[in-house]
């Protein structure tokens, strides 16, 4: 057994503790040792023509925002009907996240939507994206980073099959190198967006494995099924992945808070963390599946003056996967930290 020092979050003082192998590391801490600023930094590269931005961190590929929008064949109009993040394996240049093709295509890296998005006189799927309907990028709103961290912030229209909208959604990304002082990087990607109704009331709903903010593994991951989990006590503990039927067990598998992924690349172990504001609506069904998605699912409603703001944290890291308790008590502090915040900022 070996003493680490977690990583403050946001004010909060650091702590010590006991584990067995690994500990997620905290962003304050990072900055504090100063690796960050021995790096080069973060930093973008836009190619606003082919529509994509690339996050780049000591000049390899941290995040890629894929933001084309091109009906010109139907090959183009599927490859582009969403807007998502790919992520690269921290301080490699494995994309460990899927895109177009492969096992489910419309699974793409950090992505969110609802299988029935209701509304008077009409429903849309943002989840499949079928029948026309899309989310299209319209601006960036901000883009930049530092020596700490890489941000960007994006107005995404999602329109019905008539291009006539639906929801605005304003999504932002931030990204902080939180890796230990002289190792690989680790990213910490805060993950937030505020949706608001153009269509009046709005019912978004679904089920755990067609709605939600979720993540996709590369398609390798589907072909070996080998994504393994971690999860809070209390809920199963085998490392395959625990499948719910939702028309047999609807409320099983909720509120987990947090749960873990590991798979790997190319050879080389890769886990994400995945931390939900506890503060979203409730209940908040789980799911996961062996070939490499999961993520959570809640019902809720939209209105003009009530719009959603959701806020995730994901942590990615190389090599040993993270020990459970330490996922918790950074978890528990990601959940005192988002507890101080105003929701309408999260």
């Amino acid at each position: 057994m070996r003493l680490f020092r977690f990583g403050c979050v946001g004010a909060m003082a650091c702590g010590v503790a006991v584990v067995s192998a690994f500990v997620l590391p905290g962003a304050a801490a990072r900055a504090a040792a100063g690796a960050a600023d021995s790096a080069g930094g973060f930093e973008w590269v836009d190619r606003a023509g082919e529509g994509t931005a690339d996050l780049m961190y000591d000049g390899k590929p941290v995040l890629r925002y894929m933001y084309a929008f091109d009906r010109s064949t139907p090959q183009r109009t599927t490859e582009t009907f969403k807007v998502f993040h790919h992520v690269f394996g921290p301080g490699t240049e494995d994309l460990i996240t899927n895109g177009p093709g492969g096992l489910y295509p419309h699974h793409r890296g950090l992505f969110v939507g609802w299988w029935r998005t209701r509304f008077e006189g009409g429903e849309i799927d943002s989840w499949h994206c079928i029948k026309g309907a899309h989310q299209r990028h319209v601006r960036f709103v901000e883009k930049g980073g530092d020596a700490h961290s890489g941000f960007m912030t994006a107005e995404i229209a999602w329109n019905d099959g008539k291009d006539q909208p639906v929801i605005d959604e304003v999504r932002t990304v931030r990204v902080t190198n939180v890796g230990k002082p002289g190792g690989l990087p680790a990213w910490q990607i805060d993950w937030s967006t505020r949706l608001e109704s153009r269509r009046g009331k709005i019912v978004l709903e679904g089920d755990r494995q067609h709605a939600g903010f979720q993540f996709r593994a590369a398609q390798s991951v589907a072909e070996s099924k080998s994504a393994t989990f971690i999860r809070p006590k209390g809920f199963p503990q085998q490392p395959q992945a625990f499948e719910v039927d939702d028309k047999k067990d609807p409320d099983k598998f909720t509120n987990l808070g947090w749960e873990a992924m590991s798979y790997s690349i190319n050879g080389k172990p890769y886990t994400v963390t995945y931390f939900e504001d506890p503060s979203l609506p409730k209940p908040s069904r789980y799911s996961e599946r062996p070939y490499g998605r999961f993520g959570a699912y809640f019902k809720t409603t939209l209105t003009p003056e009530t719009p959603l703001n959701m806020h995730y944290r994901l942590i990615v890291t190389a090599g040993a996967p993270p020990d459970r308790d330490a996922i918790q008590a950074e978890y528990d502090r990601f959940a005192a930290e988002v507890s101080r915040q105003p929701l309408a900022s999260r």
